[in-house]
Parts: C-alpha cells; structure tokens; sequence
C-alpha cells in the first residue's frame, strides 16, 4: 500500500461517515464544518505517514465466485479494434479482436482508447467542449468528496513511481472539486434521464440531469457511475436499456462517456457489470474496470460493517487513483503522448 493510498484510508474515514450521511435522510454537517473535520484530520496525521509499494494487481477469484472465465489462449486479445463509427453502420473487413463482455472480469483496470472514442472526443471538441474538463453521472459517491476531489487539494501524494500523474492533475486541476448536475443522493439510471431530478434554479425546464450538466460545463469526458441504485431482482435488461439511452444522450453532445464497473454485487450475478460491459463494447466507448481493482482488497474493497454498495477507506483509495489512472491514460491517448513505461 503506497503512501498516497494509506493518506486516503486517513481522509476515507472522515469522508465515509459524511457518505453516508449524505445517501440517508439524516442531517448533514455543513460544507465549513466538514472541511474543519478534514483539515484536523489531515493535519495531525499527514507528517507521520511512510512511503510503500503500490499493489493494484488483481487477485485470483475464489472458487465460488460466478463470473465466467475463458479458456486459455495462446493469444490475449485487446480492447483496441477499428470500429464504424455510431450511428452510420457499415460493414468493414477490420476483424473484431475485442474480448467478449461476458469475460468483462478479465477486461483491464485501465482501458485503452479505441479510434471510435478518439472520433467522439475530437467531434465534441470541435463542437464547443472543454478539453480540461470532465464530469460525472452518479450518486452520492461521485461527489467530490469521495470522488477524487482530494486533488484539488494539497493532501495527495503520488510517490515518485506514479509522479508522472501530476501532469494529469495539473491538467484538470478545475474539474476536480466540479459540483454536477448530474450527480444526486440516490441517483439511479432512469433518475438520470428524468427532468423531475434536475435542479430547477440551474437547469432549464425539460431537462433532465445528464442533459443539463452537458450543456452548464460542457465536459469533454464523463465518468458514468452507475448500477449502485439498482433494486435488487430488478431487470439488468432494463437497466442496460437506461444506461444506452443516457450514452446516446452522451455521445449526441460529442462528450466521451467512461463507464465503470461497481465493486458489489447486490445483483447476485454480476448481471449489471455485464450489463455496463455489453454497453461499452457496442458503443466501443471506455470501460474502467474498478471491480477487478477492488479484487485484490479485503472484502473486495466494501465495507463489511455497513450496506453492501458502500467501499471500505480502502475501497475509496483504490477507487480515486484508478479513476485517476483512466484520466491520465484518455489524456495523453487523445494528445498523441505515449503511456508511461509499466503503468497498466
């Protein structure tokens, strides 16, 4: 556990106290008394922390976990194909080496850009959006509070094998504390794309969340942190139909949608993980694959001691430099500058 990871586990113990409240109908702290909290913590602590290695590699499932694995191949296939671009579809001789979505456990941590989302990303350029900007679809834990918010601040530290983030940081260094309209305490995926979630002093009338937060910040990228909300037994089939719906909506605006996968499984089958896999593989958007990071933690990153959705502080660490490590592999892709040596 590196250094930056075990601050986190600091600062995840104030802020999860704060999640929770804020995913209930409890009251919540105010703004100044919580960053007081905060600041007492870190303060007190931050001196006394030591420097170790990061470990984000996955461990292998158990023998009672339910997620299918291919047999083994001599060749592993990529996540980079030449697709047509949505929504003009042609055939094209370019063979299709994508991994399957019902193997999205073995899909990377930290996906590769495909030349499809270098269409989309470039298109919303053009179009008016910021390239130092991007945004969030989520629920309470995709606030900025939990949700790498920490590097607006001064109370991050990378260590040198991962100094090279900084450029990344620096880069965004606005979006990180962005408050979205598209992100809500108990947002859900048909939340998302109903006007009656939409803040009517920011947003105009008819618009629902994902629309209104594309036209305020006009986001170049946008994590879309979804399934957390799903009722379980409800249908996956369902929640895929929202969560295309919200991507169309995404991709109209020439904004490059990021999906994530969700460290529980309160489905019981992992059927909405797979669900969000099938999406980014037909859209052949990103998939940042945090449950397969979350894998190698204790109790695969969750809180054991409160409702399944919710991380552990480890969780909320390897959650904030993953998705940190997805932003800074989209922005030297869309740039034309190599990835660093041995970051995976």
């Amino acid at each position: 556990m590196s250094l930056g990871f075990r601050f986190y586990r600091i600062l995840s113990v104030a802020v999860g106290f704060l999640v929770l409240a804020a995913c209930s109908s409890t009251v919540v702290a105010s703004d100044s008394d919580r960053q007081a909290t905060l600041d007492a913590i870190v303060s007190s602590t931050f001196l006394s922390l030591t420097q170790t290695q990061v470990n984000l590699t996955p461990v292998p499932l158990s023998e009672t976990e339910s997620v299918p694995t291919r047999a083994p191949t001599t060749r592993a296939p990529t996540l980079m194909a030449t697709v047509v671009p949505i929504p003009a579809i042609a055939p094209t001789a370019t063979p299709d080496t994508r991994l399957d979505p019902k193997y999205w456990s073995e899909w990377p941590i930290v996906p590769t850009l495909s030349p499809r989302s270098l269409e989309i990303y470039n298109q919303g350029i053009k179009m008016g959006n910021d390239p130092r900007i991007y945004s969030t679809i989520g629920d309470c834990q995709s606030e900025p509070n939990v949700f790498m918010g920490i590097y607006a601040t001064d109370r991050y530290y990378l260590g040198e094998d991962y100094s090279y983030l900084q450029e990344t940081i620096d880069y965004y260094r606005d979006a990180f504390q962005l408050k979205s309209q598209g992100v809500r305490d108990g947002l859900s995926a048909p939340s998302a794309l109903s006007s009656t979630w939409a803040d009517p002093l920011v947003c105009n009338k008819g618009e629902n969340p994902v629309e209104c937060e594309l036209r305020l910040h006009k986001p170049s990228i946008i994590f879309i942190n979804l399934g957390t909300n799903w009722k379980p037994g409800a249908s996956a089939d369902k929640y895929e139909e929202y969560l295309r719906k919200i991507v169309d909506i995404v991709v109209q605006h020439g904004v490059l949608p990021v999906l994530s996968t969700k460290a529980d499984n309160v489905e019981g089958d992992h059927s909405l993980n797979r669900a969000t896999a099938r999406v980014a593989h037909d859209y052949d958007i990103p998939l940042w694959n945090f449950w397969r990071a979350a894998q190698s933690l204790p109790n695969n990153g969750l809180d054991g001691e409160r409702d399944s959705i919710y991380l552990a502080p480890e969780g909320w660490d390897r959650r904030n430099f993953t998705a940190l490590q997805v932003l800074d592999a989209i922005r030297r892709s869309v740039q034309g500058l190599p990835l660093p040596s041995g970051d995976k």
